[in-house]
């Protein structure tokens, strides 16, 4: 696991580095001087050699600060904390309902090892995976939010009931 950590950490850090554009331009404006940027480059450190702003990349990232986001100055972390709520509410009933449903057809399914069932199920767990994610996303909102109205298919309260 450190080191798919790592190896993700890596990979964001150059992806950023090489391919992200210059975030100190972005900030200061297509009409900014050249030295209004150099001051930002110099605030933001990207004025650092790229191993200095690796380094302090990877202790901010264990200090859980992400910075301040570029589009509403906000500090990211914050950002992140507000919108988990929402996140959890829409992830964990879904994880629950999978792995109450995954368990129980894994272990009939390892009871009948080599059987009809064990290979349809494969099929239908294979076919499963190479739908998309957004595929049942849709078709979620449709059937319980918007047919069954379980939920409201737009939007969000703080109030769940």
């Amino acid at each position: 696991m450190v080191p798919t950590l790592a190896g993700v950490i890596l990979l964001i850090f150059f992806l950023f580095k090489f391919f992200g554009g210059d975030p100190s331009q972005i900030l200061a404006g297509q009409v900014a001087s050249q030295e209004q940027i150099d001051a930002i480059r110099h605030q933001l450190g990207l004025d650092r050699p790229w191993y200095v702003q690796l380094w302090i990349f990877v202790q901010d990232i264990f200090r859980f600060d992400f910075g301040k986001s570029w589009m509403t100055r906000e500090q990211v972390s914050e950002i992140f904390i507000t919108r988990l709520p929402a996140t959890l509410t829409i992830t964990l009933p879904i994880l629950l309902l999978e792995v109450s449903l995954a368990i129980p057809i894994a272990m009939l399914v390892a009871y009948r090892r080599g059987t009809l069932l064990d290979r349809a199920a494969m099929a239908i767990c294979v076919a499963a995976m190479s739908i998309s994610f957004l595929v049942y996303i849709i078709v979620g909102q449709y059937v319980f939010g918007f047919q069954l109205g379980w939920f409201p298919v737009q939007g969000w309260s703080d109030s769940f009931w």
